[in-house]
């Protein structure tokens, strides 16, 4: 297992802290988590949603989903399981208890014995590629298209056509994201930190804006850090 195809700075990936009980992570109902197959060469995640915790028996979680497909899983099935939550990545593995389709697909998963929680920096980023509408207030004008190349808990970087905007300036901005068949649309206002002119990958001249967010929700952090985290730990493997 080799790590010399990073791309993020050294210090980016997460540093196991603590081993916890599930208790101490309080999942909640709609919390995403990742599932990923204990089988070697197989790095595809599943995303799937809590329903709920029956603690000592069994975590039950939506049963996931690709491109609207269900994905068949079979019971005793192991997975590695990860879980967001605040500033913290939490790690677990498991199995499948028992797998139903009615009333809706849903499975249960072991309760774990324990739980690696790993501690992350809010200044991670991932390097994306989502367009971005951008309001001069909420409800407001739009006043530029952009792309959002550069995404973390705290703030992004944007790259558009034509400048816009000034130093500290409070802005809108509202752009989807998608984890496999979850689609959210986050519309937060951001404060803009910094711009430059810089050319991009074509050599055009473009305007790059550093935004810092302001109140983000928390299921909206938890978004933005389970696509951080998927892009990271795709690189992390």
């Amino acid at each position: 297992m080799t790590h010399s195809h990073h791309k993020h700075p050294a210090g980016q990936a997460p540093v196991i802290e603590k081993t916890a009980s599930l208790d101490e992570i309080k999942l909640m109902p709609g919390d995403a988590l990742q599932l990923q197959q204990m089988v070697a060469g197989q790095n595809e995640r599943l995303t799937v949603r809590v329903i709920g915790v029956m603690k000592p028996k069994s975590v039950l979680v939506t049963a996931p989903v690709i491109e609207g497909k269900l994905i068949f899983v079979r019971e005793a099935q192991p997975f590695l399981v990860r879980a967001f939550s605040g500033l913290n990545v939490c790690a677990f593995k498991t199995n499948v208890l028992k797998a139903h389709h009615t009333p809706f697909p849903y499975l249960h998963l072991a309760y774990p014995d324990s739980v690696q929680i790993m501690r992350i920096r809010k200044a991670v980023r991932a390097e994306v590629q989502l367009i971005t509408a951008v309001h001069d207030k909420e409800g407001g004008r739009q006043i530029a298209a952009a792309r959002i190349v550069d995404l973390s808990v705290g703030g992004a970087r944007l790259m558009a056509n034509n400048a816009f905007g000034e130093k500290d300036q409070l802005v809108f901005l509202s752009f989807k994201i998608k984890l496999d068949d979850i689609e959210e649309y986050i519309q937060t206002p951001a404060i803009i930190r910094a711009i430059s002119q810089e050319d991009d990958e074509t050599g055009r001249k473009v305007t790059v804006v550093g935004v810092q967010f302001e109140n983000l929700s928390q299921n909206h952090r938890l978004l933005i850090m389970n696509m951080v985290y998927q892009f990271l730990l795709k690189e992390t493997d």
